[in-house]
């Protein structure tokens, strides 16, 4: 009967301390950003579902070809996504390599590991949490108060630059959303359109048929056949080859924290 007792208690203690966190989303964001920052990420910020699901779906090219989705598709009872920014400090980090006829990138692997921390965090407080790769991840960037969509169309951070990569979590966990960024970071600068070797830049738009770093991954073969080409993409092994950034390159957002 103690026993009883006992595991009664523990059960209404942790409905309490569940309902504690529902009525406190200012606790459970500082928390969940803090865990984030303190883990690795370079840049943590909260948007609500319904904010990123009043946008309408849109279309993702290179090898993907499917919508993005609206948090309601993945998870009915979702109200926060946590958005993770992780800063690519070195051009290595802007590599891909070919596995059994997959395509890896080194300069994403941090992020899983990261998503998960917060993830297990969440479900450690009773929450349902998940990785989406099918949401909007620009669109929730700027949500979330890191940085405008830019010329390049890349998120343009004011201290990392274009150099940033994106994962999410969505969650059913109310939590206090951040402010967008609203600042227009290009004004006149059109600096990473002229610099794309292959034109493959209007503003805010890239073809994915012309630019460098899809041509290599559809064509490996034909691709390396191409000296001008090769020159911005050039292999390192069979297997690798370093992804082209002129664009990111060329613009002055990030070059104090890369060192370039």
């Amino acid at each position: 009967m103690k026993e009883l007792d006992k595991t009664s208690r523990t059960s209404k203690q942790q409905d309490s301390t569940a309902k504690e966190r529902n009525l406190q989303p200012d606790r459970l964001a500082t928390e969940v950003k803090e865990l984030a920052l303190k883990s690795g990420a370079s840049l943590v910020g909260i948007v609500s579902a319904k904010a990123i699901d009043d946008f309408p779906k849109i279309l993702v090219g290179w090898t993907i070809h499917e919508y993005t989705k609206k948090t309601s598709d993945i998870m009915p009872d979702a109200k926060s996504v946590v958005v993770i920014g992780y800063h690519l400090w070195d051009k290595m980090l802007e590599l891909a390599i070919k596995k059994n006829n997959e395509w890896k990138y080194p300069g994403y692997f941090a992020l899983p590991f990261l998503a998960q921390t917060i993830i297990y965090h969440l479900q450690k407080n009773h929450y349902n949490a998940v990785m989406s790769g099918s949401l909007s991840y620009k669109r929730l960037a700027q949500l979330a108060g890191f940085g405008n969509f830019g010329k390049n169309a890349l998120i343009i951070n004011p201290v990392f630059g274009p150099w940033i990569r994106l994962a999410a979590v969505l969650t059913n966990a109310e939590m206090t959303p951040d402010k967008p960024f609203e600042k227009d970071l290009c004004g006149a600068c059109e600096a990473c359109l002229k610099a794309c070797p292959v034109g493959a830049l209007t503003p805010h738009k890239v073809d994915d048929l012309r630019c460098l770093v899809g041509v290599h991954l559809a064509e490996k073969e034909k691709f390396e056949q191409n000296k001008e080409w090769t020159k911005y993409e050039p292999s390192l092994t069979k297997n690798s080859h370093l992804m082209c950034t002129q664009c990111q390159e060329a613009c002055k957002y990030g070059r104090e924290k890369r060192q370039i």
